[in-house]
């Protein structure tokens, strides 16, 4: 007979999963503001803390086979990041820089360890997650090489206007990123993403500014996002 834990371990999803990891370290920790840019940490350092992103959008990154920096993960509100080499006592494999203004809670590792010791459900929701990231990164990798770089942008404009409460409740949210800033997190180029933002701006859904981008037509937007992930 299945345990109630497990029973309710497999009623939840990934989403759930990282809501409840992110809770726990919420409790435990303590509330931190970064200001766009701002680098959480860096490839290589101990790894003495976990986070969960309270608001803003923390982008993970790291160096591929030619030296040039990709995009790993974006993570946004009531995710976590940063505990899987916390668990293993092992160098950050990646560097976490802010996207968008953000407010993180940090655990120290070692309270971290001993939350996880306590709370069994919460060993199990990182463990889904992982398994989760294994078995479906290939076909998230299929899915990217078959979105059209057009969806990828909006995929990105789309989440980054939900990541405050102050940008998703404005009408026409003020996004401050850069075009190269958005080359690399949908790992095109450049040029690339100026033309869409173009395109973008002459069927007005955006309106191009000084580093910034203001959404116009969220509600369109959202329809150039699908089918787009970036995880």
């Amino acid at each position: 007979m299945t345990s109630p834990l497990i029973s309710t371990f497999r009623s939840k999803d990934v989403r759930a999963w990282r809501a409840d990891i992110s809770a726990a370290i919420k409790q435990a920790g303590v509330l931190r503001h970064y200001e766009r840019k701002q680098v959480i940490f860096h490839q290589g350092m101990p790894a003495r803390a976990v986070y969960a992103v309270e608001s803003g959008v923390i982008e993970t990154s790291g160096l591929n086979a030619s030296g040039r920096e990709v995009t790993l993960s974006i993570r946004g509100p009531g995710e976590p990041f940063g505990y899987s080499e916390a668990v293993l006592d092992e160098p950050r494999t990646r560097q976490a820089s802010v996207l968008q203004d953000a407010s993180i809670w940090e655990v120290g590792t070692d309270t971290f360890l001993d939350l996880l010791a306590e709370r069994p459900d919460i060993t199990l929701s990182m463990l889904g997650s992982a398994l989760f990231r294994v078995t479906r990164s290939s076909a998230m990798r299929a899915d990217l090489r078959g979105t059209s770089a057009y969806n990828k942008v909006g995929y990105v404009l789309s989440e980054l206007s939900r990541s405050t409460r102050e940008l998703a409740e404005s009408p026409t949210p003020q996004l401050r990123i850069t075009h190269e800033e958005i080359s690399r997190v949908c790992d095109l180029s450049r040029q690339t993403v100026t033309t869409i933002l173009g395109t973008m701006q002459a069927n007005a859904i955006v309106e191009l500014g000084l580093r910034s981008i203001r959404v116009l037509d969220r509600q369109r937007l959202a329809l150039e996002s699908e089918g787009a992930s970036l995880d």
